[in-house]
């Protein structure tokens, strides 16, 4: 009778409605823990560290409260040693403070490399490849196949190379890649605002060649050269008209064109 009376009784209800509130404020306490602690909603676009030096990317990471860590070096001879050649995540990615960010550093030593299996696998695939390992893509030559786009033979200096074999870092590999149909026309992509290297690799990709490339006075040196960048070319860029496979572009590049 007395429990009976107790839990009709104000005291009980006032009792249920307190525990209620409070298992109500508990809740939203440890959401709004769990929120800050995992830094929910929040995301940075990470930057882009190529080109910098370790001290240069630890200052920007600093101000992002991002940390990174030096996972490997390779040598480019096109690169300046000591700088950030690549980096996991890629720039551009949105991630949380705090996310670990993985660096590949120029080497200042030339060394052997692996030379990893590029067959069977695209293009664009290859070339990620190549690079994650130290190497170049070096020229392209397109072989009728009825598998269009895909790797079919790996060469450097026109000598076929096998997966497992060890060449410099820097190294060029030479692909040839299966076309089915035959393209005899491509289009002129725009070059504005790129290095020479990249303007290569486009133009192999495009079926096409390069003309005469000239450099302004801007440029004084082979290092000015390889910082330079394309600010005028020929044919300009138009997605709408086609042009035979194998055209010349000619190409001005100038320091002023820097990024």
């Amino acid at each position: 009778m007395a429990f009976k009376k107790f839990i009709k009784s104000k005291t009980f209800g006032k009792h249920i409605l307190f525990a209620f509130l409070l298992t109500i404020v508990l809740l939203w306490l440890t959401i709004q823990i769990l929120s800050l602690y995992t830094h929910r909603g929040e995301s940075l676009a990470i930057p882009d560290f190529s080109g910098m030096t370790m001290s240069e990317a630890r200052q920007a990471a600093k101000k992002m409260n991002l940390r990174f860590e030096l996972e490997d070096s390779i040598y480019r001879a096109d690169k300046k040693p000591g700088t950030i050649l690549m980096q996991n995540p890629g720039a551009g990615h949105k991630i949380k403070s705090g996310r670990l960010i993985y660096l590949t550093l120029v080497s200042s030593i030339p060394g052997t490399e692996e030379v990893p299996k590029l067959t069977d696998i695209s293009l664009r695939q290859a070339k990620v490849l190549l690079e994650s390992k130290g190497f170049v893509l070096g020229k392209i030559e397109f072989s009728p196949s009825e598998f269009n786009d895909l790797v079919l033979e790996q060469k450097n200096k026109g000598i076929p190379v096998s997966p497992g074999s060890r060449l410099d870092s820097g190294s060029a590999i030479d692909l040839v890649v299966g076309r089915s149909g035959g393209i005899d026309e491509t289009v002129v992509p725009d070059f504005t605002g790129l290095p020479l290297a990249e303007v290569l690799i486009m133009c192999n990709l495009k079926q096409l060649t390069t003309g005469s490339v000239v450099f302004d006075a801007s440029v004084a040196n082979k290092e000015d050269s390889m910082a330079a960048r394309v600010i005028t070319q020929f044919p300009i860029a138009d997605s709408t008209i086609f042009v035979p496979a194998g055209s010349a572009v000619n190409l001005v590049l100038s320091l002023k064109g820097k990024e």
